[in-house]
């Protein structure tokens, strides 16, 4: 099992940022939302690393954006492949006044200030969603890591990127449709891992047990998503992973472990 930066393997790393609004467009303005500049912003103040969610537009650039539309978030039917990156500065993010940044826009606003996580989403064109991601990271000088549920994509860093950092995700993967039983079990249990090779596995916690965590920090440092509880962060720290977290603020393990004596 290979060795991450330290930023990777214990700190705590902000989910979409630190945003405080519920997900949605008709949500009241003035608060932070998801994979906004205000959320990386936020994130930085405290000096959390950032995970944040690519997609393509339809000018084929790296998107910082979750949904494949703008529904939830901008109450635009649209899908986020229709639109150019110019179009998307032109929607406002759950009634505030923050607009979808392009992945370039992102890093340029981090500058290196913490580390960022990236993680690809899957769709059609993983080539081009990966080969995007890579042409915006480009020279960010930053600390830095990829990850994705698409272990081609993961490879595709594998093959193309060779240094940079790259993570397979996984979990029980109910929200993942067109797979068959078969290809849902093996990617469950990571089986596509000698595709991808990744330097680390991040995993849902909702379906990480004991076993399966021991089994996967046997072979890959591991990186647990999405805790949402101080007490869930400490039981991951005891399984021997890292977390991705949201609506709390967590205490660091030193911190943690003066509390539990």
């Amino acid at each position: 099992m290979s060795a991450l930066p330290e930023w990777l393997s214990t700190r705590p790393v902000a989910h979409r940022g630190l945003h405080s609004v519920p997900a949605g467009a008709d949500a009241p303005g003035g608060g932070i939302p998801e994979n906004t500049l205000a959320a990386f912003d936020a994130a930085v103040e405290a000096g959390f690393p950032i995970e944040l969610d690519v997609q393509l537009s339809a000018d084929d650039q790296a998107v910082v954006f979750h949904d494949r539309d703008l529904l939830r978030l901008c109450g635009s039917p649209e899908p986020v492949r229709t639109l150019r990156v110019d179009q998307l500065r032109e929607h406002r993010v759950a009634g505030t006044d923050q607009h979808p940044p392009s992945l370039a826009e992102t890093l340029e606003f981090i500058a290196g200030r913490v580390p960022v996580l990236v993680e690809i989403k899957t769709g059609p064109q993983r080539n081009l969603r990966a080969s995007a991601t890579a042409a915006a990271l480009g020279d960010y000088s930053g600390e830095l890591a990829v990850q994705s549920f698409d272990p081609f994509i993961v490879a595709w860093f594998r093959r193309n990127s060779p240094l940079t950092l790259r993570g397979q995700l996984s979990g029980s993967l109910a929200d993942a449709g067109g797979l068959n039983p078969l290809s849902r079990a093996v990617m469950r249990n990571l089986g596509f891992n000698a595709v991808s090779r990744p330097h680390f596995v991040g995993y849902e916690f909702e379906f990480l047990s004991e076993v399966r965590a021991r089994l996967i920090t046997r072979r890959w440092p591991l990186l647990v998503w999405t805790i949402t509880s101080q007490a869930d962060m400490d039981r991951v720290h005891q399984l021997g992973g890292n977390v991705i977290f949201e609506g709390f603020s967590p205490a660091s393990r030193e911190e943690a472990g003066r509390t539990a004596r």
